[in-house]
């Protein structure tokens, strides 16, 4: 097992508020809506702390069929729009990763934009690290779901206002 972590920041044109709820408050309502070939649907088990997100794949995803993620919430501070889960099962779990602990800060940057700041933690089953091509979709898919969720709310400018 190896224990590796990756970084990422990206600018995005909304404020951390409405991105926070959003893409923290309310996934499971939008991920699937925003993206349907990867999301068939998704539900949360559970309020706050100790929630669980449950994201099932679409077959366009390419993920095995029938796959989901199951994520608790372990941080969720909308003082500082800082939010963490755990994947505790599906998804990578069990097939690259042991484990895989994901970290999100919205830091506001202007009256309409933040950055978001993403950390990712993750140990592996095997005895070596994560390649680049591996940690790729990761990375690309943790920015793609913010990138559609800034979309989603520069062209609804009422929602979450």
């Amino acid at each position: 097992m190896v224990s590796g972590s990756c970084t990422d920041e990206v600018t995005l044109n909304v404020s951390a508020p409405r991105l926070w709820k959003g893409a923290v408050c309310e996934p499971h309502i939008l991920y699937p809506k925003l993206l349907p070939d990867f999301f068939s649907k998704a539900e949360r088990i559970g309020e706050g702390i100790g929630a669980v997100n449950v994201f099932y794949f679409a077959p366009a995803s390419n993920m095995p069929l029938g796959s989901f993620n199951k994520n608790k919430i372990v941080v969720l501070d909308e003082a500082t729009y800082t939010f963490k889960n755990t994947a505790t099962e599906g998804g990578l779990i069990g097939v690259l990763l042991k484990s895989l602990d994901y970290e999100s800060v919205f830091v506001p940057s202007g009256a309409d934009s933040c950055i978001a700041k993403i950390k990712m933690e993750y140990e592996t089953l095997g005895d070596k690290d994560l390649s680049e091509e591996e940690l790729k979709p990761i990375r690309d898919g943790s920015i793609g779901v913010l990138k559609a969720v800034e979309g989603y709310l520069l062209a609804n400018p009422d929602v979450y206002a």
